[in-house]
């Protein structure tokens, strides 16, 4: 079936390499042209030297250096008018944060859902001369949230796979069999070798953030663990470092039931490197 007319080339600006070099992956199996930035001071060096501006920037808010609405102006001024602008995190912003962004994509999301973003962007640049004054003078927050509406609809409930040993759920079946269907099966799982890896040098960090009081260096890690987690579909180490991001230290050296701790983080590697390992 032939496609709508989608953004060509896209710039992914995410200073998570996993969650960098999956989207990549990702888009480039559909066709797309990927360039990426690990910073948004890179990204806008890199606007600099092309000629020609992307279609669409993915720009990831939780970012160190120059990030979220100021950054979104930086890249409007940057690339134009024609350009999508879409802001993705592993957590709901406020609206004040996506205002100069054209939507926002919650992270896990799928490719689709970018193709449906810039559909929508695409129906509004077409319509504008023909809507209403009270249409035209919409802030921007809320059309950023209309172009949200839409692709979170894509969304619907997932079947998991658990552990054979606790009968925990590890992996979500359905993006592991679209990540499948997008890729070799010995790149798949690099992939997911490499996000075992980043969360266990993570945990380590974060061992040592905990013993320092660095809580919010400690947040900024468990949120990078959730979001290259949850791209892959990882829903147990998704799961323990949402609630980690959001009980802070608090939760780093808890034993109790409510309350993920470190150790359980990384029990739960081991869980999924099994499942992993059993289906090579």
């Amino acid at each position: 079936m032939a496609r709508q007319f989608i953004p060509t080339h896209v710039l992914v600006v995410d200073d998570d390499e996993m969650s960098r070099e999956l989207l990549s992956v990702l888009l480039e199996g559909e066709g797309y042209a990927v360039e990426s930035a690990d910073s948004g001071k890179s990204a806008l060096a890199l606007l600099r030297q092309n000629d020609t501006p992307p279609d669409l920037v993915l720009a990831d808010l939780q970012m160190p250096g120059r990030t979220g609405a100021r950054l979104a102006r930086d890249f409007r001024c940057a690339c134009g008018p024609k350009t999508l602008l879409l802001a993705m995190s592993g957590s709901r912003p406020s609206e004040k944060t996506i205002a100069p962004y054209d939507g926002f994509l919650l992270k896990p999301f799928k490719i689709e859902e970018i193709a449906a973003a810039f559909a929508a962007h695409s129906a509004l640049r077409q319509s504008k001369s023909e809507v209403t004054a009270a249409s035209a003078s919409k802030p921007a927050s809320k059309r950023g949230m209309e172009v949200q509406a839409q692709t979170r609809e894509i969304h619907s409930p997932e079947p998991f796979a658990k552990d054979s040993i606790t009968g925990i759920p590890v992996l979500n079946e359905t993006i592991y069999g679209q990540l499948a269907s997008s890729m070799p099966a010995k790149q798949l799982h690099e992939m997911y070798a490499m996000c075992v890896d980043d969360a266990r040098i993570r945990i380590a960090g974060m061992r040592r953030l905990a013993d320092a009081h660095d809580a919010a260096m400690f947040v900024r890690e468990a949120h990078a663990i959730k979001g290259g987690c949850g791209m892959l579909g990882a829903t147990e180490l998704h799961r323990m470092a949402d609630e980690l991001e959001k009980n802070g230290l608090e939760s780093a050296g808890s034993r109790s039931p409510e309350v993920n701790s470190l150790d359980e983080l990384s029990a739960a590697c081991d869980r999924l490197e099994r499942m992993l390992g059993s289906r090579v």
